[in-house]
């Protein structure tokens, strides 16, 4: 469970916090924002967090229950959302604090391996948190044109 926390200030994002909560859930998730004093932020989750759990509510459910206020959101390709960050990163659009080392370890390791993101072996961490940034960034600042489905790196 992961998360980003920015802020958008002179159409630049600043990420200046970062959640991550190794074997956790949604409850968890809530707790921990709300402990560091983000309660009633706006949430930009991945698209499945609008589905049914065995707990019988979704997480979508879980995160306005708690006090957040949740977009709707739907999940762009990969390739699209990836491309979208590094021409954010590219334009300097994207600043991120220093104190936010996994998600600059993430950025600095995710890798394509076969024609997608590598989550395999040391690499099966990865992904995670800057998929956070991603659909923060694609919710703020989509990228627009022609969307692919797949990309062929040589």
């Amino acid at each position: 469970m992961t998360a980003t926390v920015f802020q958008v200030i002179n159409n630049q994002i600043h990420v200046f916090d970062e959640v991550f909560l190794r074997n956790s859930d949604t409850f968890k998730m809530c707790k921990e924002l709300k402990q560091r004093g983000y309660a009633g932020l706006r949430v930009i989750p991945d698209s499945t967090g609008g589905n049914r759990k065995t707990s019988g509510q979704s997480d979508f459910d879980i995160l306005k229950a708690n006090g957040f206020y949740v977009e709707n959101v739907f999940n762009p390709f990969v390739t699209d959302r990836v491309n979208n960050v590094n021409r954010l990163l590219s334009a300097n659009r994207i600043k991120i604090n220093s104190k936010c080392k996994k998600l600059i370890n993430d950025l600095e390791q995710v890798a394509w391996k076969d024609n997608k993101l590598d989550q395999k072996g040391e690499a099966k961490l990865l992904t995670h948190i800057s998929d956070t940034l991603g659909y923060g960034a694609w919710k703020i600042e989509p990228m627009t044109g022609k969307s692919r489905t797949s990309i062929k790196l040589s």
